[in-house]
């Protein structure tokens, strides 16, 4: 899988404290991952074929990527 870092300055990605919502780049479909929710790890609930990874808020160092 390629690893992409979550880009602030995207129209189709967003990331609010420890939450990201993504466009998987397999099937263009958004989704939400939550690190309280999800335990910061969420597979595309449309095709499973991308992840999305949070750990951490964004004003606090954190790191969020997508993996497809």
């Amino acid at each position: 899988m390629n690893e992409r870092p979550v880009d602030q300055n995207s129209l189709s990605e967003d990331w609010v404290g420890n939450n990201i919502a993504i466009q998987c780049p397999v099937c263009g479909k958004v989704y939400i991952v939550s690190g309280l929710i999800h335990h910061g790890e969420r597979t595309c609930p449309n095709c499973g074929r991308s992840k999305g990874v949070v750990n951490g808020g964004k004003e606090s160092g954190g790191r969020a990527s997508i993996f497809s």
